[in-house]
Formats: structure tokens, sequence, C-alpha cells
């Protein structure tokens, strides 16, 4: 019924994160090179434990 008492998975969660790193890396990428492939690296850590988590709600 409600959203907010609905508890999200692990894979969700990290989906999320993977999602939110690559559009900040993508505004980022204009300005700062550096900051934005540090990002980028981050987000790549995240899809590969997606990747190994098989989520199937990721596109390859």
């Amino acid at each position: 019924m409600f959203k907010i008492f609905e508890t999200r998975s692990t894979e969700e969660c990290l989906c999320d994160k993977y999602t939110h790193l690559m559009h900040k890396a993508y505004k980022l990428a204009l300005t700062d090179k550096e900051e934005s492939d540090r990002l980028n690296a981050k987000a790549k850590t995240i899809l590969k434990e997606l990747r190994r988590m098989q989520y199937d709600k990721i596109d390859y």
C-alpha cells in the first residue's frame, strides 16, 4: 500500500547507487575530468558486483 514501508533489496540499492554515480560522472565530465574518471571507476566496480549477483534488471 505505502512504498515507504517496503524494504529494498541489496541489488536495487546498488543499482540506484550505480545510476547516481554515472549521472554525476557524466555531469562532471565537462568540468573535472579526473573526478569524473574516479566516479566512473567506482560505478564500474558496482556494475561488476551487480553482474556477479546476476541481477536481471541491468542492461549489458
